[in-house]
């Protein structure tokens, strides 16, 4: 498993930066079951949701689905600009 992502940021940094943007999600695990990812809250809704394998591929879809759903964002422009400095 890597510790970074495409973008070159631990995985914990983009938890961080969804939550410095004010972008609520929801991540949570069974015992074998995998991880579920929900973006957005129980009392204002839910943008999207979804489940994984790893930790890892959960960070990434839940980050993926917060640049598809909140493009205007402030995670989503840094997200993006970093993205494009890499490239």
């Amino acid at each position: 498993m890597s510790l970074l992502t495409q973008s070159g940021l631990l995985h914990a940094n983009l938890l961080q930066m969804l939550y410095e943007s004010e972008i609520n999600f929801e991540l949570s695990c069974f015992w074998d079951a995998g991880f579920i990812w929900k973006l957005g809250d129980y009392a204002n809704g839910y943008l999207a949701e979804g489940n994984a394998s790893s930790i890892e591929d959960a960070i990434r879809q839940l980050t993926d689905a917060a640049l598809a759903r909140l493009p205007e964002s402030e995670f989503a422009k840094q997200i993006t600009a970093r993205r494009a400095t890499r490239n």
